[in-house]
């Protein structure tokens, strides 16, 4: 779900140039080379090369720029993909497809180091088919300089004063998600009249938005082009390393908390060749790494001491008790809830 998206439509001229090997014209079958499927950026800069280099592996790092674009991918069955990071509610749909291969506890010696509150989440208990890899919430990124006081309120995404300055994620779970939550609805909802009252909001919204994106937001928000946006942790603080009048906030109604996590695809080649880059993502240094790169908290226990003493005491990125009261994980929805909630976005994104 996360990291530097905005960088993904520089996607196409680095491979011109030779600067993404990963893309799908690259994805080979080579025994000595893993292909890894993730948010563009979603990594430390020196991680994969520095891996290449100790393990004598070739990654091929490949990108996509939303969950259903993966999800797409993998249903299709689109080859060639080894390992890949997944967000929380995602892994439901994925075990169902049986696209998942289970989790080898006993080789991989590094994920000990996941902190005991990671260890046994609702949408895959005791770790079967995931690796908790990142963490973060979902709450409203803006830019100071633009408005007279910080937002309190998911309703100031609604506020016509805000018109052309807006973004929404494009992203189901978090859109319906905080319509629901406007409305006094649960997270999970399959009730039909509580996601229409919920689509009719968001269909409220359209005329003030500027767009639909998980991608663009955060260079929109550096510029100034936008000056309010739902937007996850990481990619909003990212943004607020550029230009220091970015903020953060959990609004007062709440929001939601999720975990990305490594997955392993059911039937790849090259075992040993991911398992080894998995235990290596896993050791506290290069979680410490990746996390002080990308913004966004790890759920590893070992690699929190690690971390830049101002990431870490970062109340934005590890909310403190009275605002991690306030956030709640998505639920996993069986397959009638799933139609229904897809029904509902795409009524939301077409009209």
């Amino acid at each position: 779900m996360r990291a530097t998206r905005r960088d993904f439509l520089r996607i196409a001229a680095l491979a011109a140039v030779g600067g993404l090997p990963a893309l799908e014209a690259c994805r080979g079958r080579d025994p000595n080379t893993v292909n890894f499927f993730n948010w563009f950026n979603y990594i430390g800069k020196e991680t994969l090369p520095r891996f290449e280099k100790e393990a004598g592996i070739k990654v091929n790092y490949e990108v996509y720029s939303s969950e259903e674009e993966m999800f797409s991918k993998l249903k299709a069955g689109v080859r060639g993909y080894d390992l890949f990071v997944a967000t929380d509610y995602m892994i439901p749909r994925l075990k169902a497809m049986r696209l998942l291969d289970p989790v080898p506890h006993d080789i991989l010696k590094n994920l000990r180091r996941i902190a005991p509150r990671f260890r046994d989440p609702s949408y895959d208990p005791g770790l079967l088919y995931t690796i908790p890899y990142l963490w973060g919430t979902t709450g409203i990124g803006y830019n100071a300089r633009k408005l007279a006081k910080p937002p309190q309120s998911w309703w100031s995404l609604w506020d016509e004063r805000y018109k052309g300055r807006v973004s929404m994620l494009d992203n189901l779970r978090d859109g319906i998600g905080v319509a629901l939550l406007l409305t006094g609805s649960p997270l999970d909802s399959k009730d039909p009249a509580q996601l229409e009252k919920a689509r009719d909001l968001l269909l409220k919204q359209r005329g003030i938005l500027k767009q639909y994106s998980s991608s663009t937001f955060v260079d929109d928000l550096v510029s100034g082009e936008l000056w309010l946006a739902q937007g996850w942790s990481g990619d909003v603080l990212q943004a607020a390393r550029e230009n220091t009048h970015v903020d953060y906030v959990i609004p007062k109604e709440g929001s939601f908390i999720w975990v990305d996590s490594l997955c392993l695809i059911r039937g790849a080649g090259r075992r040993a060749e991911v398992l080894r880059l998995v235990d290596y993502l896993l050791s506290p240094e290069v979680g410490a790494e990746i996390s002080n790169s990308v913004r966004y908290a790890t759920p590893n226990a070992e690699a929190i001491k690690r971390l830049e003493p101002t990431l870490r005491n970062d109340p934005r990125v590890y909310p403190p008790p009275a605002v991690e009261a306030r956030l709640q994980f998505y639920a996993p929805l069986d397959p009638e809830a799933d139609e229904l909630w897809n029904r509902a976005w795409q009524e939301v994104k077409i009209l």
